[in-house]
């Protein structure tokens, strides 16, 4: 069932819930309520995907004390975090809201978002509901907080033995840094020292890979990491033991996102956001989950869900404006939670690097819809290539020594990939274009845009359209632009189209149409490739419009097209414009042509010289001056 679909039902259902409870008030002599509260702990690993875990996937890390609380408790075996990176994927967490709905996608943004009106973080409404809440102490929000401090304790030092009174319920979260990608950004020599310490032998590197020895022991040495993991989920659970809370805690385990192997981290396939996921269930509080030991829950669980959870088992109502819904907690039956099927994903700019992609998973089902399809998943970022394993695979490729399933990260992308996760667990096999997988892909398709619409996705404004019009209160500007940005979705789904058909609107809104609409009639026309060749003319007097995004994107389109050399109007934006986030989607595009293996648009790099400062821009100038 969809999520706003299932909100309106729990809000019925509380409505009725007032009127039973007077009912039972009247027909009972006494009723005895119990006022204890569990504590709660998270205990978050960094960038690894359920993959890595024996307990999840044959060949993984053996993970005793990770299995320990499996014993105890439940194992989601589909549990997904809605964005595989860090910040996004844990503002999405700390809100229980769709990133996309209030404009908290960007990973590093240029600015943070105002959360909707009387919204808080999840832990504000323990800590107001007399929860001791600590975290140790990673919070990496996308969202501005206004200088409130909204724990009690969050440093290196956090912990539940700080709080004042010895049985005040507490919330802790930590996070366990020891599996994040820079555990991967070694040089060649230790990899030569550390060989011998590795068994390579049984290591199944995953198909899109290159089978050599660095990603085997990229992936051991990864794996090794998630031992470690374990050890500290150990300790941690030994320290509650000790202080005798382990049966009045609730444990989760879990990690941020998906990775951290190349095709990872940083993409919507499941290796990128299909997460482990364990709960341990304290004896004292095992009549909140009405579960027995050691079951495996199978149904869809996402991090929308995780926030109403949390609330839910500490008997907190749950505000209206999350998206989510809980899968744990009194009154939640696991046969319902085990029906579920549907997660929602997206990825926007990761970095400096800028490819706006969304994602669907239905059941076996896995749908990616790709909106810059031209651009190819291997476009560089500099984080992503601090790893050997990405610097191989890519000198792999321009050496043309790679399989055609591990050159795909390097080619164009499909506008659609619909992908088997039964049969086809690494995802390579794109169904799309099956006659026999039609329905399948039609279905999906049309979960995906109804879910972006409801939202609304505020995706489909350009980040720097954001950035000068509408941060930080996005939340109240998506509210006010419903009807605009389910307009864009249209215009981005004319690609569906025979081109015959869609050039007519195409050419309309790009003469007609107010810059937005030319903005993504150009994305339109560069993802149809040369059937759009036709469009070149309005396109190149477009490259002169006021609006520079539609000049990007114009550039963009004729570069693809090859009849105009794009760099020099692209370098000519980023020389002067005064929006850092236009700047860094015009370096964007340049990169893309630049990393073109025809070579024929050469950047003069001497010549760029930025009129504003940022991240993402210095990050791109690094690259361009180093190839």
């Amino acid at each position: 069932m969809k999520k706003a679909v299932m909100k309106r039902v729990r809000l019925l259902f509380q409505k009725a819930g007032f009127f039973c409870a007077l009912l039972l008030l009247a027909s009972c002599t006494s009723i005895v309520e119990d006022s204890r509260k569990p504590n709660i702990v998270w205990l978050v690993s960094e960038d690894n995907s359920l993959h890595y875990l024996d307990h999840f996937h044959a060949g993984g890390a053996k993970t005793p004390n990770i299995e320990k609380l499996a014993n105890s408790g439940i194992t989601f075996t589909n549990a997904y975090s809605n964005s595989p990176v860090c910040s996004v994927a844990r503002t999405t967490l700390a809100t229980g809201m769709y990133a996309p709905r209030i404009g908290a996608q960007y990973h590093r943004a240029y600015k943070k978002v105002d959360l909707p009106e009387n919204a808080k973080l999840i832990h504000e409404y323990l800590k107001d509901a007399g929860y001791y809440v600590t975290n140790k102490s990673k919070t990496d929000y996308n969202v501005e907080l206004g200088g409130r401090k909204t724990w009690h304790a969050s440093s290196k030092n956090a912990s539940w033995r700080n709080r004042l009174q010895s049985d005040q319920p507490f919330f802790h979260m930590e996070t366990l840094f020891l599996s994040h990608e820079s555990s991967l950004h070694f040089d060649q020599d230790f990899v030569t020292s550390q060989l011998e310490n590795l068994a390579l032998d049984n290591i199944k590197v995953p198909d899109y890979l290159p089978n050599t020895e660095l990603v085997k022991f990229t992936q051991a040495y990864y794996q090794q990491r998630i031992q470690e993991v374990d050890s500290a989920v150990g300790e941690i659970v030994n320290a509650l033991e000790q202080d005798g809370l382990l049966e009045d805690t609730f444990i989760f385990y879990f990690s941020d996102h998906g990775g951290v192997l190349p095709r990872g981290k940083g993409y919507l396939y499941e290796s990128g956001v299909h997460i482990p996921l364990v709960v341990r269930v304290p004896k004292k509080f095992r009549h909140l989950v009405a579960a027995e030991s050691a079951i495996q829950v199978d149904g869809t669980v996402e991090f929308v869900d995780f926030g109403p959870t949390l609330l839910k088992l500490a008997g907190i109502d749950l505000p209206d404006h999350f998206d989510g819904e809980p899968f744990l907690g009194k009154g939640i039956s696991l046969e319902e939670v085990n029906s579920r099927q549907e997660s929602f994903q997206y990825a926007d700019r990761f970095d400096e690097k800028i490819d706006m992609v969304r994602a669907y998973k239905k059941g076996r089902f896995h749908y990616i819809r790709s909106f810059q399809p031209y651009y190819p998943n291997g476009m560089h970022g500099n984080y992503r290539y601090k790893m050997l394993a990405y610097q191989q695979w890519r000198e792999l490729n321009n050496n043309n020594e790679l399989t055609p399933e591990q050159q795909q990260f390097f080619q164009q992308k499909p506008v659609e990939s619909l992908f088997d996760t039964e049969t086809d667990p690494h995802e390579l096999v794109n169904l799309a274009d099956n006659p026999d997988y039609q329905s399948v892909l039609l279905e999906m398709r049309q979960l995906l845009i109804e879910q972006m619409k409801s939202l609304p996705d505020v995706g489909f404004y350009p980040e720097s359209y954001l950035f000068e019009y509408a941060m930080p209160a996005v939340s109240q500007f998506a509210v006010g632009h419903e009807g605009r940005i389910a307009e864009l979705i249209d215009i981005s789904n004319l690609i569906f189209q025979p081109y015959a058909e869609a050039r007519v609107s195409l050419n309309e809104l790009l003469t007609k149409g107010n810059p937005i609409e030319q903005y993504w009639a150009l994305i339109v026309a560069s993802s149809f490739g040369d059937e759009a060749r036709d469009l070149m003319p309005i396109a190149a007097r477009l490259v002169f419009a006021n609006s520079e995004v539609v000049r990007i994107r114009a550039a963009e389109f004729l570069g693809i097209m090859g009849s105009m050399n794009p760099q020099p109007t692209l370098m000519h934006i980023v020389n002067n414009t005064s929006n850092p986030v236009v700047a860094t989607e015009a370096l964007n595009v340049m990169v893309f042509f630049a990393d073109k293996a025809d070579g024929a648009y050469p950047v003069n790099v001497s010549a760029i010289k930025p009129a504003v400062d940022g991240k993402g821009i210095a990050a791109r100038l690094t690259y361009l001056k180093q190839r």
